[in-house]
């Protein structure tokens, strides 16, 4: 029977080992990353002045209260400066590497195959950013507490009030730390019910206690000491415009669907850890481990209110959970095993190592980057998508301050161009408040000629603007096609990353004409590298991929459609180009060739944008119930309410005869137009237009003609309002109101000749 046992747990060994190589290898790949640079930059900027309580990175809220631990970026920045963005992409890995190394030493197989799914929810939570040592520090963490809490003694808990003094430097998320003290007590709470354990507890708690104390009291050792608390209070204010540009402070759980439990799919892996934790905590109930489960449960509820809590959740669902599932699988052990079952044990380790396999396959020739839309693609160094010549240009030229950006690409300049050339807004949300941020995000989506353009130029003194043009942040919100029109402001500078333009009475004039670049002329990818290495040829894709979409945007469609060609024969991964596909297609008229388009990125990516597409195809066909069910699609799977959908369903539902549901939609819509400004009377009155029809339906003229009559007082100057509105009066009876609306819309119309 000893030789027996022996030799089982000798095989236990081998599958143990195969599984921690397993974790190490595809950690390894998983984690170098390229650097994207959200958060990085103003971090780096910010510890130029590390003791600093107020803003110092921007001109529109200078001096300004602003605290921050300091470190995590000092850190960064002494890594940038030995090795550049490549130092920090291998340090990533590092990072990636001890947490992991944290997590599987001395586990069991159960914990390491947890691990082996954690691998994506943990690799994404490595972007460079100060967040990543609250991840790495949170697993130290949970390792000492859970080890104090099985076997008591206390010989590790040292470490705890050494680790928070790194911890209360480097980043906020220290009260993550604060929280798992938290629930180690009340996890020896919980189990205070068992008489019979109740004196080991008391000793653990003993010895426990002191050490929690000093922890705490640990917090205190930074530059503001209890005014850090005050300032992470400020900071943790969400407002709902700062949670609707800032997607990890969303509760997690708004963002779940059934497609998110595709077990194809490695960023599922954080639902399926969430499934398994809630399947371990009834068991953990089960074994009477209350105190356990109520650890477990703890960290379950965080996770699923905030998604920045990811990165403690997973080591704690990890341990406890795989713990849970191994004492399941020893009470239903049986002595007298079939056969086959450790044939079946190796072929499922097999099997294991195979997805392994070719799950980092796809990682290491970005297929997964590709799929899932990712502005990062595998090695080292920095992302394509920083526009890193754009930058250049500008500090060469030595382009005039103010600088304005958008939310994104603000952080990286920061760094960048800084300290000479400030921000608008940046990363950091705070200082700025929802009144700065939403300004940015109103300027970037408004056109260059605005009066709002013109009024914030003048308030700020604002004078060269880099916008961003990756299709993945927001460069269809851009109206880059005015913006190269603009009378004020000259584009200088012009590729597939990113525009740049100066104000025109900010340089001398023959500087800026010899800088000028013509939107519709600029070729934005001069030379097609045949580079057989797989980073160069991706990154060639995403510069061929971005000028398709930039091409399409200008209507530039014989060059979007060569881009789009060339962009097909490096991949045929990317949905976002299949859809774009689509697009171009019914531009020039061929939809039974663009539906199929919309479907082919449907089948590969079930989004919003491609049911979007659809339904406006179906709606110029004349398919209005199609139409009504494609946006509806398409409205569930939106992230957050989308003006365009909710008011093409509208549309689309009244050419359905539905003017009932119609109406409610409408309104709907219109509860989402923030804008004062142009754009927002634009989208007033195309809602009024909508509403107009649907009282016709009805043969409520009155409200009808009300409808359209506001729709005219939204924008005046537009002739087609007019001609509706003068059907409308007729309609009504109002023959005189209807030859005067007639006759301002033939005036307007001549107006607009050539």
């Amino acid at each position: 029977m000893s030789v027996r046992v022996s030799f089982l747990q000798a095989r236990s060994g081998v599958i143990r080992f195969v599984l921690l190589t397993l974790v190490v290898i595809y950690g390894a790949i998983a984690g170098l990353q390229t650097v994207a640079d959200f958060d990085l930059g103003w971090q780096m900027a910010d510890a130029r002045a590390p003791f600093s309580s107020t803003d110092v990175l921007s001109y529109t809220a200078p001096g300004a209260p602003w605290i921050y631990p300091p470190l995590a970026g000092f850190f960064f920045q002494k890594l940038f400066s030995v090795g550049g963005y490549d130092a920090i992409s291998w340090f990533c890995v590092l990072a990636l590497l001890i947490t992991l190394g944290i997590i599987s030493l001395r586990s069991k197989a159960t914990v390491l195959l947890l691990v082996l799914l954690a691998v994506p929810v943990l690799a994404r939570q490595m972007i460079p950013r100060s967040g990543l040592f609250t991840v790495v520090i949170a697993v130290a963490f949970v390792r000492v507490l859970l080890h104090h809490y099985r076997k008591g003694g206390g010989r590790k808990l040292w470490l705890l009030p050494v680790l928070m003094t790194l911890w209360v430097n480097l980043h906020t998320g220290f009260i993550a730390g604060l929280g798992l003290m938290l629930g180690y007590l009340a996890a020896e709470a919980a189990d205070w019910w068992h008489i019979a354990e109740r004196e080991t507890i008391q000793r653990r708690l003993k010895v426990a206690c002191p050490w929690i104390i000093a922890t705490a009291a640990c917090t205190l050792l930074n530059p503001w000491g209890p005014r850090i608390y005050s300032g992470i209070a400020t900071q943790e204010h969400i407002s709902k415009l700062q949670s609707a540009i800032i997607v990890e402070l969303v509760p997690l759980y708004r963002d779940f669907t059934w497609r998110e439990l595709n077990p194809l799919v490695p960023l599922s892996a954080l639902w399926w850890l969430l499934a398994i934790s809630a399947i371990s905590i009834a068991l953990l109930v089960y074994q009477k481990r209350v105190g356990l489960a109520l650890f477990l449960g703890l960290a379950f509820g965080s996770c699923l209110l905030s998604a920045r809590t990811q990165g403690v959740f997973v080591p704690i669902a990890c341990l406890v959970a795989g713990d849970a599932l191994n004492a399941a699988k020893r009470s239903s052990y049986q002595p007298e095993a079939p056969a086959l079952w450790p044939v079946v044990r190796m072929a499922g380790v097999a099997a294991i190592s195979l997805v392994v396999a070719w799950r980092c396959s796809d990682i290491v020739t970005d297929r997964s980057a590709v799929r899932e839309g990712q502005v990062t693609l595998f090695g080292a160094g920095a992302s394509w998508w920083l526009p890193q010549e754009a930058a250049n240009f500008v500090e060469e030229k030595h382009l005039p301050t103010e600088l304005f950006s958008t939310f994104n690409l603000s952080s990286y300049l920061t760094w960048r161009l800084g300290p000479h050339y400030r921000d608008f807004a940046d990363g950091r949300y705070f200082p700025f408040g929802d009144r700065i941020v939403s300004e940015q995000l109103r300027l970037a989506s408004l056109p260059l000629d605005s009066d709002a353009w013109s009024q914030a130029a003048a308030t700020y003194h604002i004078q060269t603007i880099i916008f961003p043009l990756s299709r993945f942040f927001g460069v269809g919100t851009i109206p880059l096609q005015d913006d190269c029109k603009s009378h004020h402001w000259l584009p200088v500078y012009f590729d597939s990353k990113a525009v740049v333009f100066v104000r025109k009475d900010a340089m001398p004039q023959a500087q800026l004409s010899a800088m000028e670049v013509d939107c519709q002329q600029q070729q934005l990818v001069k030379k097609i590298d045949s580079s057989p290495r797989i980073r160069t040829r991706m990154e060639q894709y995403q510069m061929l991929a971005n000028s398709a979409v930039i091409y399409f945007l200008l209507d530039r469609r014989s060059d979007a459609e060569q881009a789009l060609a060339d962009a097909e024969r490096i991949s045929h991964d990317d949905d976002s180009l299949v859809l774009l596909r689509g697009q171009l297609q019914a531009a020039q008229g061929k939809f039974d060739d663009a539906e199929i388009s919309f479907r082919d990125a449907l089948h590969m990516h079930d989004s919003d944008a491609a049911w979007y597409q659809l339904g406006l195809l179906c709606a110029n066909e004349g398919r209005y119930p199609e139409a009504v069910s494609d946006f509806r699609h398409a409205m569930r799977l939106s992230t957050l309410p989308n003006f365009d959908i909710e008011w093409a369903l509208a549309r689309a539902e009244v050419l359905d005869k539905n003017v009932s549901a119609a109406l409610q939609t409408l309104e709907d819509a219109e509860r989402l137009i923030a804008d004062s400004g142009p754009s927002g009377a634009t989208a007033r009155a195309n809602v009024d237009d909508v509403e107009a029809a649907a009282y016709s339906q009805l043969s409520e003229w009155s409200e009808a003609v009300a409808a359209e009559e506001q729709a005219v007082h939204e924008t005046p100057l537009v002739a087609r309002r007019w001609n509706l509105l003068a059907a409308l009066y007729a309609a009504a009876g109002q023959q005189d109101h209807a030859e005067d609306a007639r006759r301002t819309a033939d005036a307007l119309a001549k107006q607009v000749r050539p």
